[in-house]
């Protein structure tokens, strides 16, 4: 003989991911906000789009969207429309702020980029050495703190234009997708 449950003891099964959860208008607003959040870092120097993502719990739900674009696609789609909208009000909005600070404070607003790409140093250094740090670690630390500071006086005295072509505009846009999805690349140095 064999048991069923009663209707009443029978628990509700929980919502299996983000996707399931009931809309409210709410959360698209939370959702819209954390784009601007993410489109601003986008635009800002030092700052990175992919690590406020983090922070924002957007970014998982964003890789496993990108690297199954078939599953659940409407329901994605949904989910992140307001995040993309907020993007991009983000960039608009704030690209026209940058523009107008660096006509005006170009020295201070400089600094202030210098001042988040060296205030992000202590995480990631917390970050890298997990695991500890080994004389080789220091070695190839030494040795690539060296060649970025060579790239960047050879760079400083030299015209380093680039005339537009389509490949151009492509390795560009492929670099600033790295620079989107990379956690701690910022698509505004590319």
């Amino acid at each position: 003989m064999s048991q069923t449950p009663s209707p009443d003891t029978t628990p509700t099964p929980a919502p299996a991911s983000h996707l399931d959860a009931p809309e409210s208008v709410g959360a698209w607003l939370v959702r819209l906000l954390k784009g601007i959040a993410i489109g601003i870092g986008f635009i800002l120097p030092g700052l990175s789009g992919g690590v406020l993502a983090v922070i924002f719990k957007i970014y998982d739900p964003m890789i496993k969207f990108l690297a199954n674009l078939r599953q659940r696609f409407w329901a994605n789609v949904r989910y992140f429309i307001p995040v993309g909208i907020g993007g991009v009000i983000g960039v608009v909005l704030f690209s026209i702020v940058v523009a107008a600070a660096f006509g005006r404070y170009e020295a201070a607003f400089v600094t202030l980029f210098i001042g988040f790409v060296i205030g992000t140093f202590p995480s990631l250094w917390r970050q890298a050495g997990k695991q500890g740090r080994s004389v080789r670690d220091y070695v190839i630390l030494g040795v690539a703190a060296a060649a970025i500071f060579a790239i960047m006086l050879v760079g400083g005295q030299s015209d380093l234009t680039v005339q537009p072509n389509l490949g151009v505009w492509l390795a560009s846009g492929a670099l600033i997708g790295l620079g989107v999805i990379v956690p701690g690349m910022s698509p505004s140095n590319f």
